[in-house]
């Protein structure tokens, strides 16, 4: 609640001066951005908070950084493309996610550097490795974040400040996309190792351990079984219900599977 409301602050001072643009001059505008994020960043130096205060109050001051930013932009006209405000939003949030210890501010300047390097992808990155299409995107997209989950997983636990299941996670995104491409002819065969290598690794990472990466397993189980078997069985309204009803009982399988899993990891602690 307490990062939800975090979130409704930072959207409402977003909101009102976009609303006002017309009634309020330049200053003004700067002010009601500024004043806020020095006001909070006071706050964060020289106030002790508890760890739940600390990481709403960072999460208000990285949304108004980026309005900040956008603000600058609209106003002076610095023409900017989107995926530069997107990238400079990340780089600076990184000294705050460092120096606050905030696995919430990681998560988001890692959220949008991955939208950066989408927003940028039609505009020649790694045009020498990939084509410009879903599937090179896709296999940008996993390949980059399986490499920065290896890299993390490798460290010592006193280097790792970005957690490892981040990129962890986008992989299988990635990977699960790609799977779902290859069902229908729009991507390599080349994928279904690599599936079938992100699920083994995410098992043997987080069993009994991590749930929510097990979760994302059994989503991506779930939905290329689904797909396979749509494709196969070309559905009519019958079939649909037969899917849907396939889709409740393959959830409702994982759901019990991570209930134990689960289980055995408040066991072991």
């Amino acid at each position: 609640m307490l990062l939800l409301g975090c979130l409704c602050l930072g959207a409402g001072l977003i909101f009102f001066v976009a609303f006002n643009w017309q009634a309020l001059g330049r200053l003004p505008r700067l002010g009601l951005v500024e004043l806020p994020l020095l006001a909070m960043m006071l706050v964060l130096w020289r106030v002790r908070l508890s760890d739940g205060a600390r990481q709403g109050l960072l999460c208000l001051c990285a949304l108004n950084l980026g309005a900040l930013l956008a603000l600058v932009g609209q106003t002076y006209q610095t023409g900017a493309d989107p995926w530069q405000l997107f990238a400079l939003w990340a780089m600076l949030l990184l000294p705050w996610a460092l120096l606050g210890k905030s696995p919430l501010l990681w998560a988001f300047s890692w959220l949008l550097a991955q939208l950066a390097l989408v927003l940028y992808w039609r505009l020649g990155l790694f045009a020498l490795f990939f084509s410009f299409d879903e599937e090179g995107l896709a296999w940008c997209l996993t390949l980059l974040n399986a490499l920065l989950w290896g890299l993390l997983w490798g460290l010592p636990a006193r280097y790792k400040v970005m957690p490892a299941y981040l990129p962890a996670l986008m992989a299988g995104l990635g990977v699960t996309l790609l799977a779902l491409l290859a069902l229908f002819d729009a991507a390599s065969a080349w994928i279904w190792p690599v599936w079938l290598l992100w699920l083994g690794a995410a098992y043997g990472c987080w069993h009994h351990s991590f749930i929510t990466g097990l979760a994302m397993g059994c989503l991506s189980v779930i939905v290329v079984l689904l797909a396979a078997l749509g494709k196969w069985m070309e559905p009519d309204v019958n079939g649909f219900l037969l899917l849907s009803l396939i889709a409740i009982g393959l959830s409702v399988a994982a759901s019990r599977w991570l209930q134990q899993q689960r289980g055995h990891h408040a066991a072991n602690q």
